[in-house]
């Protein structure tokens, strides 16, 4: 793939609104081997938990959290396939065509097909992002966002950096690929242009990792419809989401991760002091599931405590 040279002018709307759109960054004839790639990848994955050749963890009973679905993994690589909630891919049979028509998100498939090894590191992708970030980039993190026809869930509002432990934050760029038309009827990205300049916005743990609710002005917000092929770049700190697809199109896009050669790793108590609200409260996933850790055992004990008391 060709390499394409930004301008100052691009550059300069990255800076401002946190992120910038590619409306045809491949063309068709390039889209459609990735998309086979994809399902190869997800029915070898869904064949080898048939098979017995794969770990498998059924749907949590009644789960409608995003990560409640059925979990594939292996444990020679990091690949791991997750369903949509509620969801059993090995149930009646497992009908291997309605398996692929559940599937939520694949992670960490960059091994599993030449192609995307070759996508993640081509100068058309990891080639902007380093121009974008401002120094030469390492790719850290791959996903496969999948929202099915009619069944596709919402993720909600969230920052990238919320999840990772890289300093600085501002040299953390995602990239985001549309595999089939990408519209606010099956599920586009939603972002809050701007909003990466803010810091961080504290999260919580509901059926997701989200930004709290209060925190996010939605009329602010600006739909970044996608035609297959488009892209776009995003700050690691801008506030974005997709709404649930209850379409009959579907909606698959390649998603990945590249921070800056001179970022580093931090410990958790460094990073609670970077990705935090103006009031030094800490804002990441991490933080927000430590909190809900601390509420649940505070719950517990005052059970306890009741019951004790009661038993008397």
């Amino acid at each position: 793939m060709n390499a394409i040279n930004i301008d100052a002018g691009t550059r300069e709307r990255y800076e401002r609104e946190g992120y910038v759109a590619f409306p045809q960054l491949l063309a068709p004839r390039e889209v459609e081997p990735l998309r086979d790639a994809l399902r190869d990848v997800m029915a070898r994955l869904l064949a080898d938990a048939r098979d017995g050749k794969a770990n498998y963890r059924p749907p949590k009973p009644g789960g409608t959290g995003n990560y409640d679905g059925a979990l594939v993994t292996r444990d020679n690589s990091r690949v791991e396939l997750l369903t949509e909630p509620g969801y059993d891919p090995l149930a009646n049979g497992g009908d291997a065509d309605a398996a692929l028509d559940h599937i939520r998100k694949i992670a960490w498939y960059e091994n599993e097909h030449p192609l995307f090894a070759e996508l993640l590191d081509s100068p058309r992708v990891r080639g902007i992002a380093s121009q974008l970030i401002g120094e030469d980039s390492i790719m850290f993190q791959t996903m496969a966002l999948v929202k099915p026809p009619l069944i596709g869930s919402e993720k909600p509002w969230h920052q990238d950096n919320a999840y990772f432990k890289y300093a600085p934050l501002e040299s953390i760029c995602g990239f985001w690929l549309a595999l089939d038309d990408a519209s606010k009827e099956n599920g586009c990205m939603h972002v809050l242009p701007g909003w990466h300049s803010r810091g961080g916005f504290r999260h919580v743990h509901t059926n997701d990792c989200q930004i709290l609710p209060e925190r996010v002005r939605r009329e602010e917000a600006v739909a970044v419809e996608l035609p297959a092929g488009g892209a776009m770049f995003f700050s690691g700190m801008l506030p974005h989401q997709t709404p649930p697809n209850r379409s009959p199109y579907r909606r698959r896009a390649l998603q990945f991760h590249y921070r800056g050669v001179s970022t580093r790793v931090v410990d958790q108590e460094e990073y609670d002091r970077l990705f935090a609200e103006p009031d030094g409260t800490p804002a990441s996933c991490y933080a927000a599931r430590a909190e809900a850790a601390r509420a649940g055992a505070g719950a517990a004990g005052a059970a306890a405590s009741t019951q004790r008391a009661g038993a008397g």
